[in-house]
């Protein structure tokens, strides 16, 4: 009896003790489910080795729906991925560490929205190169393990790697890359990139305006009036001598505000610096030199080439042409730079060399009636 008692006692204290324990993972369970957001789903990484493997297995699975595997985590919430890799023994080690490599990729925002909406093998191989991409490696030799690494004081934004076609440079090995978003897309009908792009901007066309009356934006109205006016007058004073005042400063800043007027109310973005620039220069030189070679009237002819020139707009506005926009390279624009450049500097050296005729350099004259010429 007394060996009994004895039995039954030791029986009772491992009861309450098992009791107690268990009692006391619920609790930890519990104060961790409160940390957890409503409708979280978990991902499980399983490494392990075995002796009949000749060579690495692995699958990463994604549930549909979602599964509660019991036993597999420490809180009850469904499992949606599972990522699984078995191998040959003798390299546990390395296993760990994809395995570790793994999860921490899972923690990524912008790799899980890839792993959610994966079709195939080679997204999951995208999102990873993405994930590598923007990555911050530290070498081994150059920080101590022991040291925390501070965490940052401000997390950058992740908005720009949830852009349309921020994965579409590594999606796949074997197709052309993607430019550009959507506004560059063709639509396929006439005038279709005009329709999409008023319905896109059309909830923001008032606010556009409306933000805008605020003392706080007096600055950018002074610094646009500058940056608008500075270029239209200087501009301005060299087309006049360019074409013998035909056009000069009055002329571009009453063009330069009816067009910035025009552009402001329909174009949806009334905060842009429109005015003479170079190639304009250069185009409206050569222009009047040709009309003054072939006994052109020039106002005539820069009228039609106006004409025609909102004529070829509209065709490319129609036929969506914009989206070509996305196929210029810098080189083009480089190219077209390098150009304009060349054609100033030939001009100020011909104006240079006119400088001789003008005022011709004496090579006989005299040193006692220097004074004289």
């Amino acid at each position: 009896n007394l060996a009994a008692e004895c039995a039954a006692e030791r029986c009772g204290l491992c009861f309450w003790g098992n009791c107690l324990k268990i009692a006391c993972c619920a609790q930890a369970e519990l104060h961790f489910m409160k940390k957890i957001p409503t409708g979280a789903e978990a991902s499980n990484v399983l490494v392990g080795e075995l002796d009949f493997l000749h060579q690495p297995i692995m699958a990463f699975v994604r549930l549909s729906p979602a599964v509660l595997l019991s036993g597999m985590t420490e809180v009850p919430i469904p499992t949606r991925f599972l990522f699984v890799l078995l191998g040959p023994e003798g390299k546990g080690h390395q296993y760990h560490e994809i395995g570790r490599s793994m999860a921490t990729i899972m923690t990524d925002e912008v790799f899980r929205d890839v792993a959610y909406k994966a079709k195939n093998g080679a997204d999951l191989v995208a999102g990873v190169d993405e994930f590598l991409d923007q990555v911050t490696v530290l070498p081994p030799g150059e920080w101590d393990p022991s040291i925390r690494i501070e965490p940052p004081k401000n997390v950058p934004s992740q908005e720009k790697r949830k852009m349309p076609g921020a994965l579409d440079d590594s999606a796949s090995h074997s197709t052309l890359e993607k430019h550009g978003g959507p506004e560059l897309q063709r639509t396929g009908r006439l005038f279709g990139g005009l329709t999409r792009d008023v319905k896109r901007k059309a909830p923001w066309f008032w606010s556009d305006f409306r933000d805008g009356l605020s003392l706080q934006c007096l600055a950018s109205f002074l610094f646009l009036y500058c940056a608008c006016m500075s270029p239209v007058i200087t501009f301005g004073g060299l087309l006049g001598e360019a074409t013998n005042g035909h056009i000069s400063a009055m002329e571009s800043l009453l063009g330069a505000s009816m067009a910035g007027v025009v552009y402001s109310l329909f174009a949806g973005q009334p905060l842009t610096i429109l005015g003479s620039t170079g190639p304009v220069l250069v185009f409206e030189k050569i222009l009047y030199k040709f009309c003054k070679e072939y006994t052109l009237s020039y106002l005539s002819l820069r009228a039609c080439i106006g004409l025609w020139t909102a004529f070829l707009c509209i065709v490319l506005v129609a036929t969506d042409a914009s989206c070509l926009v996305c196929y210029v390279t810098r080189f083009t624009e480089e190219a077209f730079a390098s150009l304009i450049c060349i054609i100033f500097i030939y001009e100020a050296l011909e104006k240079l060399s006119h400088l001789r005729d003008t005022y011709p350099v004496h090579t006989h004259s005299k040193l006692d009636f220097l004074t004289s010429y």
